[in-house]
């Protein structure tokens, strides 16, 4: 109880500086995204639905660095009529360097996550998760590359290594961007991770940004896909840590923004998972469908 109260301070201090804009408006520049997903399990033995609802806040000082904060609420109903539901916290830093020599810009960032829920067993309540991250953008913002490192540390005695080097590039001028990012985790117990002592996968993202036309017309248009296998994935994009037991088995998205006002996006998105749940033998699918609004000022 000690940590979520903590939490929800630092949580409530963001949030306190969020709405003073006028304090900081010559040197913060600061957004608030607040976000919904829903989602249905096809051929699951156990999980019926998902649902998800949360907000993060984010503000950069300048050039200089950031912080984000982030709470999110998830219910998974179950089809025995129970439901799972956990709290999942995030508060993250970062900061930029310009070094003499380096045509670009560098950001040390560190990712600190909590997940606590009801599941019976222990095994997925009580998470934490310290994430790090380097990472590299060229002045012209056409080339980007990071290293990011997590360690996720789980009741009865699990800690889970992963390594995520990362590759992104423009193309036809900055219209395109594609980025890869490898999955490389480690220290799994085979008896809790689908017979599985190490997993690989590597996730490709594409995104096309749209000439300014019409209001109606969207801004940005996104399609991702995973391959390989993933369990007790940490994602640094997303900034959420992935906690169920069963074996990822890649997916594909869709997406698609829009720039609603000056500081106002909007952006939505549609995506298949397939999971295989070894012990019960079942392989199964999740649907999901996500919508966030980012707010700057």
């Amino acid at each position: 109880m000690r940590s979520k109260k903590i939490q929800f301070s630092i949580l409530t201090g963001i949030v306190v500086t969020a709405i003073s804009p006028p304090l900081f408006a010559d040197t913060w520049a600061l957004k608030a995204t607040p976000g919904v997903t829903s989602g249905s399990y096809s051929g699951s033995q156990q999980r019926d639905k998902i649902s998800d609802v949360g907000l993060m806040i984010s503000g950069d000082y300048l050039e200089q660095g950031g912080v984000t904060v982030g709470y999110s609420n998830t219910q998974v109903n179950m089809k025995n009529a129970s439901a799972i539901k956990q709290d999942n916290y995030v508060v993250s830093g970062r900061m930029n360097y310009f070094p003499d020599g380096l045509t670009g810009r560098l950001t040390l960032r560190l990712d600190g996550y909590q997940v606590n829920n009801n599941d019976a067993t222990g095994n997925t309540n009580n998470v934490t998760a310290l994430a790090p991250q380097i990472s590299w953008l060229s002045t012209d913002g056409m080339l980007y590359a990071d290293l990011g490192y997590a360690k996720t540390h789980y009741q009865n005695q699990l800690n889970v290594s992963q390594l995520t080097p990362t590759i992104g590039f423009g193309l036809n001028g900055g219209a395109d961007w594609i980025q890869l990012r490898s999955y490389l985790i480690s220290g799994l117990n085979p008896v809790r991770a689908a017979n599985k002592s190490s997993t690989t996968a590597l996730d490709a993202n594409w995104t096309h940004y749209f000439e300014p036309g019409t209001t109606l017309a969207p801004s940005t248009m996104s399609l991702g896909f995973s391959t390989g296998e993933k369990v007790y994935a940490v994602d640094m994009d997303a900034q959420s840590v992935s906690n169920l037991a069963d074996l990822s088995k890649g997916g594909a998205t869709v997406g698609l923004g829009w720039k609603v006002a000056k500081d106002t996006k909007l952006f939505v998105l549609a995506g298949q998972t397939k999971y295989s749940d070894v012990t019960l033998n079942n392989n199964y699918k999740l649907n999901v469908g996500y919508a966030n609004l980012t707010i700057g000022w």
